[in-house]
């Protein structure tokens, strides 16, 4: 016997009642117990607090069956879930949407995850980024940073222009630095130094040493 059947004849009315099943992670599949007795019960499309067993729940009781209209009470210290099936849509018509926790706030998705607007803004004191496949598409980057750490197996960059300008520059290599270009120019204000355990000079045309004072040997 359903609680449908006993209130055919009477209006559609309130009560109180107590969660006795239900469905995890869905909003159906839920059975309360009423003064009448015990009977199985949708959730209303408005609420949107998913009950756990043992809450105290107020339903809407018609000749159609029972829908449960909210969470009333819950087990103390419990977190408050909000579901709903299908898609969730959060919209604020001419204002902002904020969500804070006093404690941390997570964002988890079975499936992409995607920020989009005009302008994108992360604030921290410490961030930590962990992405096995990462593709960055912009046209313009600009980077302040007091100190940049990089451990990679490979780094393979293709750029049209590169320009750098440092105070001192430190290159350790242990094992092959290979330049390969149309035109090397090197210039020192003070001191050029080349040493090797072997070194070999060679052009195909001319190759040309001049100073004031050149030492071989």
């Amino acid at each position: 016997m359903s609680a449908a059947k006993n209130v055919k004849r009477v209006e559609a009315y309130l009560e109180t009642g107590i969660v006795l099943t239900a469905a995890a992670g869905a909003t159906g599949g839920l059975d309360v117990s009423l003064a009448t007795g015990a009977f199985p019960a949708t959730l209303a499309k408005s609420c949107l607090v998913a009950p756990e067993v043992g809450d105290k729940v107020l339903c809407a009781i018609d000749g159609d069956g029972v829908y449960v209209l909210a969470v009333l009470a819950g087990r103390a210290g419990a977190a408050t879930k909000i579901a709903a099936t299908g898609d969730l849509h959060l919209e604020a018509r001419g204002g902002r949407v904020s969500v804070c926790g006093s404690e941390g706030v997570d964002v988890a998705g079975a499936g992409p995850v995607t920020i989009a607007g005009p302008e994108v803004h992360v604030r921290a004191q410490r961030g930590t980024v962990a992405v096995q496949e990462l593709g960055f598409f912009g046209r313009l980057l600009q980077a302040e940073v007091g100190k940049v750490a990089l451990v990679a197996q490979e780094v393979d960059s293709v750029v049209t222009r590169l320009s750098q300008r440092a105070k001192r520059v430190f290159r350790f290599v242990e094992e092959i630095d290979q330049t390969r270009a149309g035109t090397v120019d090197i210039r020192a204000q003070s001191l050029l130094g080349l040493r090797a355990e072997n070194a070999v000079i060679s052009a195909r045309v001319l190759a040309k040493l001049d100073g004031e004072q050149i030492h071989i040997g």
